[in-house]
This record gives C-alpha cells, structure tokens and sequence, in this order.
C-alpha cells in the first residue's frame, strides 16, 4: 500500500483480483469512500501480483510479478499517470519487490537479473529512459528499500552487495556500499521485508535470530553504528513482514504472536518505551502497512481484527479503533476498442446522482459532451457514435456526481 497526499488515496496491490463483485485486478486505488480500479481500454489493473508502489515525477510506478498493465506489456514494472499505463524502458526478467526514490532516480529492487539486454542484478536505476545496474548490484533478491540520514538503505535475500560482504542489509550512499556491522544472521531463510525511520533510528523487520552477533528475533534498531534490540518479534518460526509509523508509534505486522513480552497476535505497537498489541490482534499474516487520512491501514491474509469481521484490510485509528474498509468499486468498462463507428460503455452507479460523459482528444480539447441526466443506482450502458472522429487516440471521461473515471479509446479505420 502506498498514499498518494497529490490525489488523495491509498493504493492498494496484491494478489487480489476483486473488491466485492467489482474487478480491480491486482491493484486500485481507495479514496475513503470506494475502491477504483486502475483501468485502461476496458482493461483493470494487472494480470499478476502487485507488491509495490512509488511516486516519481508526476507518475505512480508500480513493481509486480505482472507482465501487462491496462493491456499492455510491462515486464513487471509500470507507469500509471492517472488514466494510462506505460512501459517503463524493457522492465526486468523477473519480479520487482520494492521501489525507492534516491538522488533524484527510482530504485528497483527484486528478483530480476536483466533489463533487456542490460545486466541489472537486483538493483537498478530508472534515468527516464533506460534502466542501469547499480555498482554491481547484489547477488540475492532484495525486498525492501528505505532512504535515511542521506544514503539508501536495502534489504533482502542477499549476502553480497557490490564486492562487499553485506549479510541482508546495506547502505548506498550514491557511490558505493557499505554493510551494516555483520547485518542479520542465524536463519536459513534469513531476509530483511521492511525497513522503517522511527525515532531518529533506521528499523528493520524479516526473518533472523541475530543483528550485528547480537540475539535479535526478527526486528533491530540500527543507530548509524550499532544494533540494539527493542524485544523480540516471535521466535524463530516467526517474521515481521511490515514497519510504519502512525501517531508517533511504531506499528509492526507480520506473522507472529508476541512483541517483546507481550502477546501481540500479528499486529505490535512499539511507543519507544513498552509493546502494546491490538485487542486480540489479527488472525492471520499482516504483510502491508501505510498511514492515510491520519488511519493506519493493514492488510494481508485474515479475517478478523480485534474481533471485527474484514476481507483481509482493516484500518484502526485511536480514536475508533479496528474497521473494516468496505465500499464500492466502480469500473468503466469501453467496447470494442479499438473501433470504427460505435463505443458502448457500461457500469455501474454507485449512488443516484448526476451523470455525463466527455470525449477529449490528446490535446484536451473537448470533442463531445453529453448529459446524461439524473440516474440512481444501477448498470447501466451508454453508446457513443465515433463514425464521424478521425483516427487516433481519444480520451472518454464518465462523470458520477462526485466522481470522474477515464479511460483511452483508439478510433481506427
């Protein structure tokens, strides 16, 4: 998950391929009122697993196991600017896990060992036209990113950084790697998910029994110059798959049943001094966190939350505590397309209110307008003539009350 303060939402990537009966394909976004899907020439969304977001220049990125966005290839990264997807250069040979702005470039880190022809072992740089490897990258897939006290720091699989050894942490000051005293250790499936500020700190969560030789199950605190344990996160068994920070605590998700000596069932509460859980905590694998509209959203794999019945996203806030994130996805969804004399549309009205619908061309330039009058909630189907529009592309935005959904159309010949 990842909020957007420029246009006011949460997105939200998965596995998922519904909010409810509408499709969203892997991804959408949430405004706190409904679900949208991120949709494209009646295409929504993905045809795989999303895992990560980032804002850069303008444009939402978006990291996955997918190779088409909105319909088009996308080797498993790809720009959305509000109502389009794009290619971003030749993508990668295998899945992005996290995306990161530093110095002014995006950072993707994954599983990939290629950008078309290019090597670009786990980590690369975007330069607005074609992808680099970063100082040799790492020999191990990296899951998380974070910037802090001016470097970026990365974490994953990985046990080599650049020519350096780097046990599943290090830092990138621009020009080259440093390791982080002798990183995480002591698990066969050693990784580092998430890495978080807090604090004035750089916190990190994963699977592991020790930071720096000293005992630490699955989150340590790093200073700049040593580990420190804040209480163990589970056991070995365990992992902590999440950081955010919301209200001035530290919030940690993941699979788990305690936090230091606390029971915590997935969900811990870190406030500098003691752990705190959640009710009876979350009833199955937190993978996500992120803050929007001063709530702390989750998500993952469960069902309940503190005693409340969710569809694996909850939010809590201090103030209302757990609930549920529940509202309506509306899709606009345009047929044929291409075509060469007629678009029908179709969707559904999630409240009775006010409807029109506006062709543009890619200048912006109003071609048609049409007022479709007051309608209350339902499906419905509208059909536009585009026999008389040279060809080309051109843009037909749904106006719903409130709410505004665009899609591309192509008129050929």
């Amino acid at each position: 998950m990842m909020p957007d303060t420029m246009h006011n939402c949460l997105y939200i990537g998965g596995g998922f391929q519904n909010s409810g009966n509408d499709s969203l394909k892997h991804c959408g976004f949430w405004n706190d009122t409904t679900y949208m899907p991120m949709s494209m020439m009646g295409f929504n969304g993905c045809n795989d697993s999303v895992w990560c977001f980032a804002s850069f220049n303008g444009s939402i990125y978006v990291g996955g196991s997918f190779t088409q966005a909105g319909g088009i290839s996308c080797n498993h990264i790809a720009r959305w600017d509000g109502t389009s997807w794009f290619p971003v250069g030749s993508g990668f040979n295998e899945p992005v896990y996290s995306l990161c702005v530093y110095n002014n470039q995006l950072i993707a880190g994954g599983a990939f060992t290629v950008s078309g022809s290019t090597t670009a072992n786990h980590l690369a740089a975007w330069n607005g036209m074609q992808w680099s490897q970063v100082n040799g990258g790492t020999n191990g897939t990296v899951r998380s990113m974070n910037v802090w006290s001016n470097a970026l720091y990365i974490g994953g699989d990985f046990t080599i950084c650049g020519s350096i050894t780097a046990n599943h942490i290090c830092q990138w000051n621009g020009s080259t790697f440093s390791s982080l005293s002798a990183g995480m250790t002591g698990s066969s499936s050693c990784t580092v998910n998430s890495i978080c500020v807090y604090n004035g700190n750089l916190y990190c969560g994963g699977i592991f029994s020790h930071c720096g030789g000293q005992s630490m199950h699955n989150l340590g605190m790093w200073s700049g110059s040593t580990w420190t344990s804040i209480g163990d996160i589970g056991n070995g068994m365990d992992m902590v798959g999440a950081l955010c920070v919301y209200d001035s605590i530290l919030c940690v998700g993941g699979a788990f049943s305690s936090c230091g000596s606390q029971s915590a069932a997935n969900l811990g509460m870190w406030n500098g001094t003691n752990w705190t859980g959640i009710g009876t905590g979350i009833n199955g694998v937190v993978h996500s966190l992120a803050v929007y509209q001063n709530t702390l959203y989750l998500a993952g794999e469960f069902t309940n939350a503190a005693g409340t019945s969710v569809s694996n996203i909850a939010k809590y806030s201090t103030v209302t505590g757990i609930q549920p994130v529940s509202g309506d996805a509306v899709s606009l969804e345009l047929f044929p397309n291409p075509s060469s004399d007629f678009i029908r549309m179709e969707w559904r009205s999630v409240y009775s209110s006010r409807a029109m619908v506006l062709l543009s061309d890619v200048s912006g330039r109003t071609i048609l307008q049409q007022d479709l009058g007051f309608i209350p909630t339902g499906q419905y189907s509208h059909t536009l003539n585009v026999n008389d529009l040279s060809p080309g592309i051109y843009f037909i935005t749904l106006y719903s009350g409130e709410y505004k959904y665009t899609s591309k159309i192509q008129v050929i010949r």
